[in-house]
C-alpha cells in the first residue's frame, strides 16, 4: 500500500526506514531539485521527530548515499573540465575535487547519523528468496529494503515508483 506522507499521521514510537532517494532530497550537496518534495520530506522528518518516532538506518543506505553523490559530482566534474573520457578511479578519486566532495558528503552523513538510529540488517534472518523474487522486477537494494521493512514492521519512505510493479505487504510512504 502506498500513502502520501501529507496524508499520513505518525504515531508515537513507530519506525520508519528512509530510502536513499529520501536522504538525497534532504542532504545531497549537489541536489537542490524538486523543492516541493524537499519541503514535504523535511516537514515529515520534523513531524516524526516531534512524535518520537525512530528513523532506522543501515550501512547500505549510507553506501548508496555516498556513492550516488560521488557519481553525480564525477559527472559534473567531467562536464565542467570538458574531460569526458576521465576515469572515475584513476582521475577523479585522486583529484582535489574528490577530496572536497568527500568532506561535504561526510558532513552530510554525520547529519543523517544524528537524525537516525543505526540498525543491523540481520542478513542471516532475511528471506533472501523473497528478495530474489522481487529482484526479477525491481532493483536488488530496493527488494532488500522492502524485505527488511516487512520483517521488522517498519514503514518504508521512498520516492521510487518501482514498488507498484510487485506485490508486497509493506506500507510505503511517498512525498
Amino acid at each position: 500500500m502506498e500513502i502520501k506522507i501529507k496524508d499520513f499521521s505518525p504515531k508515537y514510537n513507530q519506525m520508519f526506514f528512509f530510502d536513499n532517494n529520501i536522504w538525497m532530497f534532504l542532504f545531497s550537496p549537489i541536489g537542490n531539485y524538486e523543492k516541493n518534495k524537499q519541503s514535504s520530506i523535511s516537514s515529515f522528518l520534523g513531524l516524526l521527530k516531534t512524535t518520537n518516532c525512530d528513523i532506522v538506518l543501515n550501512s547500505l543506505i549510507l553506501s548508496e548515499f555516498s556513492n550516488a553523490n560521488l557519481r553525480l559530482d564525477f559527472n559534473l566534474w567531467k562536464n565542467e573540465t570538458n574531460n569526458y573520457s576521465a576515469d572515475y578511479k584513476k582521475d577523479y578519486l585522486s583529484s582535489s575535487r574528490y577530496k572536497n566532495t568527500e568532506q561535504v558528503i561526510e558532513s552530510c552523513i554525520n547529519q543523517i547519523l544524528k537524525l537516525s538510529e543505526r540498525f543491523s540488517d540481520d542478513f542471516n534472518r532475511i528471506n533472501i528468496e523473497n528478495v530474489l523474487i522481487n529482484f526479477k522486477t525491481i532493483d536488488f537494494n530496493d527488494a532488500y529494503y522492502l524485505e527488511l521493512c516487512a520483517q521488522n514492521n517498519w514503514f518504508f519512505v521512498s520516492d521510487d515508483g518501482d514498488f507498484q510493479k510487485i506485490n508486497h505487504s509493506v506500507t510505503i510512504l511517498k512525498p
